[in-house]
């Protein structure tokens, strides 16, 4: 006996659940989400900023970033640090 779903027969309709299913278990083992609080060493602010290291020294001076000493090391918060590129690039914007 065949059973058919709005003109979609249920072997066809079983395969579409099938490839879904596929699909969301390939996006859930490519995207897993970040820890909240990720903490970035300098050269991978840097990176992320594309600075070089004495500007990212500067700016930490200035307060523009903040950053935490955890023993003899230096980390940032990586939300922190897209937050203060969001200050950043609204003040040069509001500035002009």
């Amino acid at each position: 006996m065949k059973t058919e779903v709005q003109g979609i027969h249920s072997k066809d309709l079983l395969g579409r659940f099938q490839n879904l299913e596929e699909g969301l278990q390939e996006l859930k083992e490519r995207y897993k989400p970040q820890p909240k609080d990720q903490l970035l060493t300098r050269q991978e602010v840097a990176s992320l900023l594309t600075i070089s290291l004495p500007t990212l020294h500067s700016w930490t001076s200035k307060g523009i970033l903040q950053s935490y000493r955890i023993g003899n090391k230096i980390r940032y918060k990586k939300d922190e640090v897209l937050m203060s590129l969001k200050r950043i690039s609204y003040r040069s914007v509001s500035n002009d």
